[in-house]
Order: structure tokens, then sequence, then C-alpha cells
């Protein structure tokens, strides 16, 4: 095993192509019962990012649902015995919850690369497979929020992909939850893939969210039980390790009818029987293929989809008529903000058959024009033009450097900089 690094600092466990070769051999035997965790000391990658030993209380024993659910677990295989391929494996002594999915041949379109509604996909996969772990084969919520009819639903997510999984690729999703407040937890996310030299690894992908607890015959939030609250921190929860920094917040976004930008065509859309969950509620990553689904195609051809931020207002469900508009942001004359990224606003709409419209969704995309640098790069390229500039003379006048004069947005400093 070796460490990695995220781009914002946080350090995970991957594995290199020869552990990935043993996978296939890996026998699992389950405990009765699995042991009371006990605190591990991690090292952390050259001194960058947070370390990842949890913060445990002193607790006497497990709670009693342990998950009936086989699981891969790392505390009782030990941490040098990879998990087998397409395994479901609890690690970082059981608070970090690990799946790893193929990239389907259904899930990638003309560039052979996936979309954004097959990482939401992935996302809810893997995190309704943890729920899983921690409650029971089967079961979504603790026994004592399923007696008094509570579940948690999600109201907000963040997601951010730097590179799009290909059709063959394998990518390792993380997730690991935090209850923050009593009325509400965090779930976080991170997508490796390992394609790399020699089964080198690289974070291609995060996420976040935000859950509460809520009321499902009142139809109102709640507070998180205590028992929930502890057992979860006790237990399961990874603390103090947040996927987007510390300081982040996710933003609050606005309805789309009462800004000045120019609307979209409306795009109609019906809950069909596909789309539902065993909830008997369009499932949230069908709204984020109808959010996609409404883009023009222009931005498809110019941009690349890289963050999805979405506010979850209310359900809707079999036979509901959804309308989706879009509006490209900018300001009050249309103008774009940003020369090579662009922001889109979404919204859909549940059209009664009284006339009235309840809000379903909010969201906002953010693209990235096709070829332009990321901000990393842009910052390379004005080292590189400060360098080998035109303005860096040598004898004779002439341009020093071997490369010539190089300006900050030239194709040879954009070049260099990758």
């Amino acid at each position: 095993n070796s460490l990695a690094v995220h781009a914002r600092g946080f350090t995970h466990r991957v594995l290199t192509r020869s552990d990935n070769d043993r996978r296939g051999g890996h026998k699992f035997n389950p405990p009765n019962r699995l042991p009371t965790p006990q605190p591990v000391v991690r090292r952390k990658a050259s001194g960058d990012g947070p370390s990842l030993a949890p913060r445990l209380r002193d607790v006497s024993e497990r709670p009693s649902y342990v998950p009936s659910a086989v699981f891969y677990d790392q505390r009782t295989q030990g941490l040098d015995a990879p998990p087998p391929v397409h395994v479901r494996a609890l690690i970082e002594d059981g608070r970090v919850f690990s799946e790893i999915f193929p990239v389907r041949f259904d899930e990638v379109g003309p560039d052979k690369a996936c979309t954004m509604r097959t990482v939401a996909s992935m996302m809810q996969e893997c995190a309704c497979n943890h729920i899983q772990a921690m409650w029971g084969k089967g079961q979504s919520s603790p026994a004592e929020m399923r007696s008094n009819n509570q579940a948690f639903v999600c109201t907000q997510m963040h997601i951010e992909v730097h590179e799009y999984p290909r059709w063959g690729d394998e990518v390792e999703v993380k997730t690991w939850v935090e209850v923050e407040r009593s009325v509400s937890a965090r779930r976080d996310f991170e997508l490796v893939l390992c394609d790399g030299p020699e089964g080198t690894c690289r974070a291609v992908g995060a996420a976040t969210s935000r859950w509460v607890a809520f009321d499902v015959a009142k139809r109102r939030m709640v507070r998180i039980p205590k028992k929930t609250t502890e057992d979860v921190t006790n237990y399961h929860a990874l603390l103090n390790n947040h996927i987007m920094g510390e300081d982040y917040v996710m933003p609050k976004l606005p309805d789309v009818r009462n800004t000045n930008l120019p609307l979209s065509q409306p795009k109609a859309f019906t809950g069909d029987r596909l789309d539902l969950d065993m909830n008997g509620h369009v499932n949230n990553v069908v709204y984020t293929e109808w959010i996609l689904e409404s883009v023009p195609v222009d931005m498809w051809t110019d941009y690349q989809l890289y963050e999805l931020d979405i506010e979850f207002k209310s359900e809707c469900g079999y036979g509901d008529v959804i309308a989706a508009v879009t509006a490209r942001e900018g300001s009050a004359e249309g103008v774009v903000i940003e020369e090579d990224n662009a922001r889109v606003l979404h919204q859909l709409v549940k059209l009664g058959d009284d006339g009235r419209e309840t809000e379903v969704i909010r969201a906002r995309t953010t693209w990235r024009r096709k070829g332009a640098m990321t901000a990393e790069e842009k910052e390379m390229a004005a080292v590189i033009a400060a360098a080998w500039g035109p303005k860096k003379k040598g004898p004779g006048g002439k341009a020093k450097g071997r490369l010539g004069g190089i300006g900050p947005g030239s194709v040879d400093a954009a070049l260099l900089a990758r």
C-alpha cells in the first residue's frame, strides 16, 4: 500500500497495480461479532494534509446492529490485505466505506467517458451500501428512527469532477459521514482512479452533501435522535475530515424565475415507473439527468461540466409533469462572468393540475471551456512566460532561452504548463 494526497490536502490510502493482481485470491471469513475499534496512529504524506487517526470515545462495546450483509473489513483482514476487485470494504478502522465500480458500456458517451449522471449514481450506490454496513442489510436508517417513522434525506450536494473516468476503468469511491449538528449530518465522497504507470492512483473527483432527519408522516424536519448521533460518532464517523476544506460552505442557489437572466424554453419531463426509487419518488440521480438534458447543445459542444451544486426542495412521483428551465449566469446584460468558465442556473418545477407550480430542484452547473487552462496551469504558464518571455533578451538582442519568446497566453506556454 502507498499513500496519496488529494489536491485539497486529504490523505487517502490507495492500492498499486501489483496489489490489484493479488485481489482475486483474497478470502473473506466474516466474524460473528466485530471487535471494538482501537485508536490508530496514521502517518501523513510528507507532512501535508490532516492525519486520519479517528477520534474515538471510550466505548464498552459495538452497537447491537452489527451488519448482516457480508463486507470486507480491514480491521479483521489487516491493513496489508487488499480487498478483491468490486468488493465493498470498510477501511480506516471502519470509518470509511470503499466500493470499486467498473465504468460500464452503457454509462459512456461518444467520447468513451462517463457523465456527471454516472458519477452521481456511483456516489449514491456507495452511500446506500455504507448505510447497510452501518445498520444492516436492507435498512436505510437505524432502528430508533424507523420506529418513529423517521428517515434521512439529502437536502444539498456539491460535486466536482476534474477528470471523467472512461469505459473500462475501475473507479474507487470512498465515503464517510459525520453528524455536525443536532439536525444535520455531512457525508463526503472521493473518487480515485488507478490507471497510471505501474498502477499509480489519483483523485479525479470529490463531493460533499448535507443530510437531515425527516418525519415521513408529518412531512417536516426533526432532530437526529441522540442515540443515533452517539452511535454514528462512536463507531462510524470519520471526524474533522472535510473533503472540500473545513471552511467550505455550500452556496445558496437563487430562484431562476426571480432573476433578470433570460430563461431557456422550458423542457418537459414526466416521472415514469423506471424513474422511481423504493420510496415511490423520482430518484435523485434522475434529477441530475433532467438537469443535464435541459442544457443547450452548444454548451456541450464548447464546454465540459466539472461542478454541480444542487438543492433538493420537494419530491415528485409517477406521472408528475416537470418543467426544466435554465439561464446562463452573467451580468444584467447577459455577459458571461468568466472567459473560460461558464455557469448555468437550473430549476425543476412540478406543474399541478390546478396550475400551481411546486419547486423541486435548484441547481447550478459550472463548465470549463474545452482546451482552456486550469488555474494551476495558468499560474505555471505565467512562470514560464516570466522566464522565457519576449522581454528576456540575451546577447545581441535575441530572445533568451532555447525556446525563444513565449507569451503567457500562447499555445507553447499552455503545453508546457500542462
